[in-house]
């Protein structure tokens, strides 16, 4: 090993999944500061952005069902013997930057249906995280850790299917209005 004259040596970081329970625990962390995000930070924002009243009350009701997910995840901690933490959810801040970015360029009858397709993408992301954590909960067999995370799931199945239909709605108000110009 060579070293750069003057400097010590860098010392090795223990890897911190080692085993399937750590990895369970990582995805875990990561849902974890998802779902804290998204009910401390993000939906309370979306809602003040929004403007159609039905996709209003549909994200209302998810921030609801996303405050219980962040205390089903810290039941599956507890269920596992471990404390609650979070870790970066990479994955949702890419999500975040990319619709602020797009926000800015439409024009405002345009921002309902550019946060809901936000939403959606937000929602496909929990639901691939979810089955993951699933799969390796039912592998672990933590079948109590596994069943919370299927309500979860659940959960963000039915959010994605009902954004889904407020998406289709508003871009049928969209063409509707672009052609009535």
């Amino acid at each position: 090993m060579s070293t750069i004259p003057g400097k010590a040596p860098a010392a090795k970081m223990p890897p911190q999944v080692e085993t399937a329970d750590d990895l369970l625990l990582e995805q875990l962390a990561k849902l974890l500061t998802v779902e804290e995000t998204l009910a401390k930070l993000v939906l309370p924002a979306l809602l003040l952005e929004l403007k159609d009243d039905e996709l209003k009350s549909a994200v209302e009701e998810h921030l609801a069902e996303t405050r219980q997910h962040v205390q089903r995840l810290r039941q599956a901690f507890a269920a596992m013997d471990e404390e609650p933490r979070g870790a970066p959810a990479l994955g949702l801040d890419g999500l975040r930057v990319e619709h602020e970015s797009l926000v800015r360029e439409v024009v405002p009858g345009m921002r309902g249906a550019v946060h809901c397709e936000a939403a959606m993408g937000a929602e496909h992301y929990e639901i691939n995280a979810y089955d993951a954590a699933i799969r390796l909960a039912d592998t672990l067999e933590l079948t109590q850790v596994a069943t919370l995370l299927r309500e979860n799931l659940a959960e963000e199945t039915a959010a994605l299917e009902k954004l889904a239909a407020h998406s289709d709605r508003l871009a049928r108000l969209a063409v509707h209005e672009r052609t009535q110009r």
